[in-house]
């Protein structure tokens, strides 16, 4: 197994772990105030996901993957005005998955407050899909699993791989026994904690 880093000079390389099995993630900023702190925290969630999708286990002894995440611009964000404006952790969360961890994230609270909007209506597909017992066909599921791990795979790319999901969630992409098959794959890969 390997993954495809970017590099510094902006080429993808391949990074192979001595250990395919066990690998030590470290994930840091260089700059860090409230918001890029809290970005850290939620790349690190969706690489410990992505990575255990990809069938490593994050260890504490293992080869290193070192992640540098950029900051968010403006730093505005802090946990207590996050709370006190009704937002969660997991919206915050599912913003920072909508940029590229290696880029700033623009921070604004009408693009959290759409963040919030677009992880409710995940939360609802799969909400609504938890009880459906039919199986998934499993050529349709395998092409969106397929695209979703390469996206991961390709220096994490959680825009490519959020956009796999909503591809797969549109009215008669797959069908409902697929649709609860991706979102059960996908959700723990983009470090989303289910809510079932």
């Amino acid at each position: 197994m390997s993954l495809r880093l970017c590099g510094a000079d902006g080429a993808l390389t391949l990074w192979v772990p001595a250990d395919p099995a066990k690998v030590r993630l470290s994930v840091k900023a260089a700059k860090s105030g409230p918001a890029t702190a809290a970005r850290v925290l939620a790349v690190a969630a969706a690489a410990k996901g992505a990575l255990s999708f990809l069938g490593y286990q994050t260890q504490k002894a293992g080869s290193e993957l070192a992640l540098a995440v950029a900051s968010v611009t403006p730093e505005e964000a802090s946990a207590q005005a996050l709370g006190s404006g009704g937002f969660t952790p997991d919206d915050f969360h599912y913003m920072c998955l909508k940029t590229h961890f290696r880029k700033p994230l623009a921070f604004s609270w009408d693009a959290l407050a759409v963040a919030r909007s677009e992880l409710g209506a995940l939360r609802s597909s799969e909400a609504s899909l938890a009880g459906v017992t039919l199986e998934p066909s499993s050529r349709g599921v395998t092409g969106y699993q397929h695209r979703f791990r390469e996206a991961l795979q390709k220096d994490f790319d959680f825009p490519e791989a959020l956009s796999c999901v909503w591809d797969g969630l549109r009215p008669g992409a797959l069908s409902p026994g697929s649709k609860a098959a991706l979102l059960r794959a996908a959700l723990p890969g983009l470090g989303l904690v289910t809510t079932a």
